[in-house]
């Protein structure tokens, strides 16, 4: 699938612009953090205890991005046995299934965007994602989710090659593996990062960068002075 944007995004290093972002939240379903699921069984336990540390710091971001007015997006597998991916990994997260909901926790949320995918990049499904960041003039892109080193990779990529800014938000990214969530975060930084102090922070730091930039947006004094 490809897709053509109609007007390229200008990646920025200046502050934080909430309502010009969109926070991508990849493969939070249960089928992925829970026992019973395909690949958090494939992972074990070690595994599903760490998958379950992403979710605090992105219910701190989601309230944050969501009183800011950053777009938010799930996008979580939702496969069909039709699936070229099912080739490789046996079935998981069958769409309609409870594996292929998204976790307690991070429930969508009126206004919050939630996109089935059937392979690793939600870019490669159809072009509603593409339609959605144009529509709604996203320039910033920031990534989260599982697993750092496959879907959000795949993810990240697609985001890059479109021309968005990016930024990653590290404690809320893992993989099956520590060692494989640390060696996808330096793929990132070598194929994909251009300003590599401003595009890696927290979910906390994130979060008050955007609460801030929303408070001063909505300020006419601030806004006044600024210019």
């Amino acid at each position: 699938m490809s897709h053509t944007s109609s007007t390229t995004p200008t990646p920025t290093t200046s502050s934080a612009n909430p309502r010009a972002s969109a926070l991508i939240i990849v493969d939070l379903a249960n089928d992925f953090v829970y026992a019973g699921g395909t690949i958090a069984d494939a992972g074990g336990s070690e595994y599903q205890t760490r998958a379950a540390t992403v979710i605090p710091p992105l219910q701190r971001l989601l309230a944050a991005a969501r009183q800011s007015g950053v777009t938010v997006i799930y996008s979580t597998d939702a496969h069909t046995p039709a699936d070229s991916e099912l080739r490789k990994w046996p079935p998981h997260s069958m769409a309609g299934t409870h594996n292929a909901q998204i976790v307690d926790g991070l429930t969508p949320q009126p206004g919050d965007i939630v996109l089935g995918k059937t392979t690793y990049s939600q870019f490669q499904t159809d072009g509603e994602i593409d339609r959605v960041l144009e529509e709604r003039g996203i320039r910033t892109v920031y990534i989260a989710g599982l697993h750092t080193d496959c879907c959000a990779r795949h993810t990240s990529g697609d985001v890059f090659q479109r021309g968005y800014d990016l930024v990653w938000v590290t404690d809320a990214l893992q993989a099956f593996t520590q060692a494989q969530h640390e060696a996808g975060l330096e793929y990132y930084k070598t194929w994909y990062a251009t300003d590599v102090d401003r595009q890696f922070h927290t979910a906390d730091e994130i979060a008050e960068e955007w609460r801030a930039a929303a408070t001063h947006a909505e300020s006419p004094e601030l806004a006044e002075a600024a210019r």
